[in-house]
């Protein structure tokens, strides 16, 4: 009786948090590598998953444990997943790699990161994100709690070059970490060890976005969770299917099962392919 009632105490405050905690809390949501939208929780409510405070809430049985650790040009969180019916049960908790493609500001302004060759660069800090046609973000972030900011510059240009016109520090509300290769039809090129090319007349896909694969076989529509990791790790739980037989796309179809269930690594190459490769092999997409 005791278990069940701290069980349904901590479910309440769960829920408490994630519909009515949300708003108003001060701090960064953090879109993950896979896609998904975690959401800042007040530190005033004080939940806990894993012997840690829940910064944030993402989708139903996953949340952010212990905040955003920021390092040079790159962010660390910790993702926990649980039983939303009895979230004491913990499934699984890891590091994960936060790497900003872009951010949304307070005002909402979007900044894009400029690429590892912006060249522009005011009173000795590079500009790292071009937000509009007049300002950037220089120099790396800074955190404060739960907290994000970063120092917005605005700048004129003409044939003598750029011209820092002032800087102020501002809050983030946004950081997008989603990886490049989510919110994407992948197309299957080939699969294996041998790398055996995918059958032309069954083409099979991979789609990822907010912690959930999914996609075609060739034969059958296919889904399955998937977790990313630090500096290229990813890794896929075992898929559900549906139950269709197809001739001549069987074999296809359970060689992608196998290859897929150990994949623990992903590359985007220079000429645009993905390229999944574990255990059992390498499976290579194409746009």
């Amino acid at each position: 009786m005791r278990i069940a009632l701290r069980n349904l105490v901590m479910t309440a405050t769960l829920l408490v948090a994630a519909l009515g905690g949300l708003a108003g809390a001060r701090g960064v949501d953090i879109v993950l590598p896979d896609g998904d939208t975690c959401k800042i929780v007040s530190p005033e409510l004080n939940p806990s998953l894993a012997n840690g405070r829940v910064s944030h809430f993402c989708s139903d049985g996953v949340a952010l444990v212990g905040g955003l650790q920021l390092g040079d040009g790159l962010g660390l969180v910790t993702r926990v997943t649980y039983d939303p019916n009895d979230p004491q049960n913990v499934f699984s908790d890891g590091l994960v790699s936060i790497e900003a493609r872009g951010v949304t500001l307070e005002d909402g302004t979007v900044c894009l990161h400029a690429g590892e060759g912006a060249t522009i660069a005011f009173d000795g800090e590079r500009a790292n994100y071009t937000c509009d046609d007049d300002s950037v973000l220089l120099g790396a972030f800074e955190a404060d709690g739960d907290e994000v900011f970063a120092t917005q510059a605005t700048f004129t240009h003409d044939d003598a070059g750029f011209h820092l016109v002032g800087k102020e520090r501002v809050a983030v509300q946004t950081i997008d970490a989603s990886s490049p290769i989510t919110n994407v039809e992948w197309k299957l090129e080939s699969f294996g060890v041998g790398g055996t090319p995918a059958l032309e007349d069954a083409p099979a896909t991979l789609s990822i976005l907010a912690g959930r694969a999914g996609g075609k076989t060739g034969c059958n529509s296919y889904f399955a969770a998937v977790t990313f990791g630090l500096d290229g790790a990813i890794g896929f739980a075992q898929p559900g299917a549906t139950m269709m037989y197809c001739d001549g796309a069987m074999d296809q179809e359970q060689s992608f099962f196998t290859t897929l269930t150990g994949i623990d690594r992903y590359e985007l190459t220079t000429d645009g392919k993905l390229v999944l490769s574990g255990s059992e092999g390498s499976l290579v997409f194409v746009r």
